[in-house]
Protein backbone atom coordinates (compact mmCIF):
# COMPACT_ATOMS: atom_id res chain seq x y z
CA UNK A 1 0.00 0.00 0.00
CA UNK A 2 2.43 2.46 0.65
CA UNK A 3 4.17 2.43 -2.86
CA UNK A 4 0.45 2.80 -4.10
CA UNK A 5 0.79 5.57 -2.22
CA UNK A 6 3.66 7.42 -3.68
CA UNK A 7 2.28 6.62 -7.14
CA UNK A 8 -1.29 8.78 -6.05
CA UNK A 9 1.29 11.42 -4.76
CA UNK A 10 2.68 11.61 -8.35
CA UNK A 11 -0.58 11.20 -10.56
CA UNK A 12 -3.29 12.24 -8.24
CA UNK A 13 -4.54 15.06 -10.97
CA UNK A 14 -4.20 12.63 -13.49
CA UNK A 15 -5.67 9.61 -11.74
CA UNK A 16 -7.74 8.52 -8.70
CA UNK A 17 -7.04 5.30 -6.57
CA UNK A 18 -9.15 3.07 -4.89
CA UNK A 19 -8.35 0.41 -3.54
CA UNK A 20 -10.20 -3.12 -2.51
CA UNK A 21 -9.05 -4.90 0.55
CA UNK A 22 -10.64 -8.37 -0.21
CA UNK A 23 -10.53 -9.36 3.39
CA UNK A 24 -13.32 -11.85 5.14
CA UNK A 25 -12.80 -10.58 8.73
CA UNK A 26 -13.60 -7.38 8.00
CA UNK A 27 -12.92 -3.80 8.76
CA UNK A 28 -11.24 -4.02 12.05
CA UNK A 29 -8.36 -6.15 10.62
CA UNK A 30 -8.40 -3.62 7.51
CA UNK A 31 -8.73 -0.64 9.21
CA UNK A 32 -5.93 -1.51 12.08
CA UNK A 33 -3.30 -2.40 9.01
CA UNK A 34 -4.03 0.70 7.13
CA UNK A 35 -4.10 3.38 9.53
CA UNK A 36 -0.45 3.55 10.10
CA UNK A 37 -0.02 4.00 6.74
CA UNK A 38 -1.65 7.29 6.08
CA UNK A 39 -3.02 6.96 2.47
CA UNK A 40 -5.16 9.86 0.95
CA UNK A 41 -6.67 7.12 -1.20
CA UNK A 42 -10.12 5.22 -0.16
CA UNK A 43 -9.89 1.59 0.76
CA UNK A 44 -13.22 -0.21 0.04
CA UNK A 45 -13.17 -3.67 2.35
CA UNK A 46 -15.23 -6.71 0.05
CA UNK A 47 -15.94 -9.30 3.03
CA UNK A 48 -17.63 -11.61 0.66
CA UNK A 49 -15.77 -11.67 -2.21
CA UNK A 50 -18.12 -9.36 -4.43
CA UNK A 51 -15.55 -8.10 -6.85
CA UNK A 52 -13.77 -11.99 -7.03
CA UNK A 53 -16.75 -12.82 -8.25
CA UNK A 54 -17.61 -9.90 -10.46
CA UNK A 55 -14.63 -9.60 -12.14
CA UNK A 56 -13.53 -13.25 -12.20
CA UNK A 57 -10.51 -12.97 -10.31
CA UNK A 58 -9.29 -15.48 -8.15
CA UNK A 59 -5.84 -14.40 -7.01
CA UNK A 60 -4.78 -10.88 -5.86
CA UNK A 61 -3.45 -7.91 -6.99
CA UNK A 62 -5.70 -7.08 -9.85
CA UNK A 63 -5.61 -3.55 -11.60
CA UNK A 64 -9.02 -2.71 -13.25
CA UNK A 65 -8.58 0.60 -14.61
CA UNK A 66 -11.92 2.91 -15.56
CA UNK A 67 -11.73 6.03 -17.82
CA UNK A 68 -13.34 9.31 -16.96
CA UNK A 69 -16.48 7.87 -18.32
CA UNK A 70 -17.01 5.29 -16.45
CA UNK A 71 -15.90 2.58 -18.41
CA UNK A 72 -13.51 -0.36 -17.90
CA UNK A 73 -10.40 0.30 -20.46
CA UNK A 74 -8.36 -2.38 -19.49
CA UNK A 75 -7.91 -5.05 -16.32
CA UNK A 76 -4.92 -7.50 -15.72
CA UNK A 77 -5.90 -9.89 -13.28
CA UNK A 78 -2.96 -11.38 -10.81
CA UNK A 79 0.40 -9.83 -10.75
CA UNK A 80 -0.82 -6.55 -10.97
CA UNK A 81 2.06 -5.16 -8.72
CA UNK A 82 2.95 -1.53 -8.81
CA UNK A 83 6.34 -2.69 -7.37
CA UNK A 84 6.88 -4.53 -10.78
CA UNK A 85 8.82 -2.12 -13.56
CA UNK A 86 7.06 -3.12 -16.07
CA UNK A 87 3.69 -2.82 -14.73
CA UNK A 88 4.30 0.49 -13.22
CA UNK A 89 5.59 1.88 -16.64
CA UNK A 90 2.76 0.84 -18.68
CA UNK A 91 0.23 2.16 -16.15
CA UNK A 92 2.48 5.82 -16.11
CA UNK A 93 2.17 5.32 -20.02
CA UNK A 94 -1.38 5.09 -19.46
CA UNK A 95 -2.33 7.75 -17.35
CA UNK A 96 0.44 10.09 -18.97
CA UNK A 97 0.41 9.67 -22.57
CA UNK A 98 -3.55 8.07 -22.60
CA UNK A 99 -1.66 5.07 -24.18
CA UNK A 100 -3.27 1.68 -24.64
CA UNK A 101 -2.52 -0.83 -21.23
CA UNK A 102 -2.34 -3.98 -22.68
CA UNK A 103 -4.85 -6.49 -21.13
CA UNK A 104 -3.49 -9.35 -19.78
CA UNK A 105 -4.93 -12.54 -17.55
CA UNK A 106 -2.72 -14.90 -16.19
CA UNK A 107 -3.38 -17.48 -13.47
CA UNK A 108 -6.50 -16.23 -12.24
CA UNK A 109 -8.34 -17.91 -14.97
CA UNK A 110 -12.18 -18.25 -13.64
CA UNK A 111 -13.56 -21.63 -13.99
CA UNK A 112 -16.28 -24.00 -13.28
CA UNK A 113 -13.82 -25.48 -9.90
CA UNK A 114 -13.95 -21.61 -9.29
CA UNK A 115 -17.63 -21.34 -9.13
CA UNK A 116 -17.92 -24.16 -7.01
CA UNK A 117 -14.61 -23.34 -4.39
CA UNK A 118 -16.69 -19.66 -4.57
CA UNK A 119 -19.74 -22.03 -3.04
CA UNK A 120 -17.70 -23.13 -0.24
CA UNK A 121 -16.21 -19.76 0.24
CA UNK A 122 -19.84 -18.16 0.70
CA UNK A 123 -20.59 -21.20 3.09
CA UNK A 124 -17.30 -20.73 5.27
CA UNK A 125 -18.02 -16.65 5.26
CA UNK A 126 -21.52 -17.74 6.86
CA UNK A 127 -19.67 -20.02 9.43
CA UNK A 128 -17.59 -17.53 9.94
CA UNK A 129 -20.09 -14.66 10.98
CA UNK A 130 -21.66 -16.75 13.07
CA UNK A 131 -18.55 -17.50 14.64
CA UNK A 132 -17.92 -20.70 14.04
CA UNK A 133 -14.39 -20.08 12.70
CA UNK A 134 -12.92 -23.67 12.90
CA UNK A 135 -16.25 -24.52 10.38
CA UNK A 136 -15.46 -21.86 8.42
CA UNK A 137 -11.96 -22.74 8.49
CA UNK A 138 -12.76 -26.49 7.14
CA UNK A 139 -15.34 -25.07 4.24
CA UNK A 140 -12.61 -22.65 2.74
CA UNK A 141 -10.00 -25.66 2.59
CA UNK A 142 -12.91 -27.79 0.58
CA UNK A 143 -12.98 -24.81 -1.40
CA UNK A 144 -9.36 -24.87 -1.65
CA UNK A 145 -9.65 -28.44 -2.86
CA UNK A 146 -11.84 -27.81 -5.66
CA UNK A 147 -9.25 -25.32 -6.79
CA UNK A 148 -6.09 -24.99 -5.27
CA UNK A 149 -5.36 -21.81 -6.96
CA UNK A 150 -8.11 -19.57 -5.44
CA UNK A 151 -5.94 -17.73 -4.15
CA UNK A 152 -8.75 -15.41 -2.64
CA UNK A 153 -9.35 -18.38 -0.17
CA UNK A 154 -5.90 -19.41 0.29
CA UNK A 155 -4.77 -16.07 1.30
CA UNK A 156 -7.95 -16.42 3.70
CA UNK A 157 -6.94 -19.09 5.68
CA UNK A 158 -3.76 -17.78 5.83
CA UNK A 159 -4.59 -14.87 7.28
CA UNK A 160 -6.58 -16.73 10.42
CA UNK A 161 -4.02 -19.38 10.53
CA UNK A 162 -1.26 -16.69 10.88
CA UNK A 163 -2.36 -12.90 11.67
CA UNK A 164 1.36 -12.10 11.77
CA UNK A 165 2.03 -12.29 8.63
CA UNK A 166 -0.60 -10.10 7.19
CA UNK A 167 -1.72 -7.86 10.47
CA UNK A 168 1.79 -6.83 11.93
CA UNK A 169 3.96 -4.43 10.16
CA UNK A 170 4.29 -5.08 6.38
CA UNK A 171 2.65 -8.10 4.73
CA UNK A 172 5.00 -11.00 3.80
CA UNK A 173 4.87 -11.50 0.34
CA UNK A 174 8.00 -13.87 0.67
CA UNK A 175 6.17 -15.75 3.09
CA UNK A 176 3.30 -16.23 0.81
CA UNK A 177 5.80 -17.30 -1.95
CA UNK A 178 6.75 -20.05 0.14
CA UNK A 179 3.50 -21.53 1.48
CA UNK A 180 2.90 -21.38 -2.73
CA UNK A 181 5.70 -23.20 -3.56
CA UNK A 182 5.36 -26.04 -0.60
CA UNK A 183 2.15 -26.79 -2.13
CA UNK A 184 3.56 -27.40 -5.42
CA UNK A 185 1.29 -24.02 -6.92
CA UNK A 186 4.10 -22.18 -8.22
CA UNK A 187 3.97 -21.51 -11.87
Amino acid sequence: MPVWQDFNNKYSEKVSIISIAIDLQGHDKVDRYISGLNLNFPTLIDQKNITGNLYGFKAIPNGILINEKGYIVAKQLGNFDIRNIQTRNKLKKWIINDQEFSNKTDMTKFTNNTKESNQFFQKGMDSFQSGKIQEALCYWKEGIKVDPKNYIIRKQVWAIEHPDKFYSGEINYQWQKTQIELDGLDE
